[in-house]
């Protein structure tokens, strides 16, 4: 799946079994619909959930279906999101899904993830596991080549 603001492919990370579509560029992150409520409180939450009300038009695409979402604050905070007007799924940009959390989770689900996402973006720096051996074997077979 291309993330909505990049344009790159997203990396399916898992939380609690749920996955997630995290954007490694630009760290935004797009949950299916269902998907907020199993993070925030393991319980499946309804599109009524996240209405957006009075919302805009956004200028982002859903990766699901390719049409317009719209941009407003998700109910009960202050946080803007952008929402499949077919109801899909939410795009959630960097570090909003952690001010989600920190209003409408339960508290020990809002510190599983609060400590998921900053190994996720240490592991982001440091390179994941694996990459120094990928990359040696793909020099490795261009050397091969010549």
């Amino acid at each position: 799946m291309l993330c909505p603001v990049c344009q790159k492919d997203m990396a399916v990370l898992e939380f609690n079994q749920i996955e997630m579509d995290f954007c490694l560029s630009c760290e935004g992150c797009w949950l299916d619909a269902g998907e907020l409520g199993l993070v925030l409180t393991g319980t499946v939450d309804v599109p009524s959930d996240w209405r957006i009300e009075a919302g805009v038009r956004s200028r982002r695409r859903c990766p699901r279906c390719g049409g317009r979402m719209s941009a407003g604050p998700l109910p009960g905070t202050t946080v803007e999101v952008d929402v499949c007007d077919r109801q899909h799924g939410m795009w959630l940009d960097q570090g909003e899904l952690r001010a989600v959390a920190e209003v409408r989770g339960r508290a020990g689900r809002t510190t599983a993830l609060a400590d998921f996402l900053g190994t996720l973006l240490q592991a982001k720096t440091r390179g994941f596991p694996g990459d120094s051996a990928r990359r040696a074997g793909c020099e490795e077979k261009k050397g091969d080549q010549q």
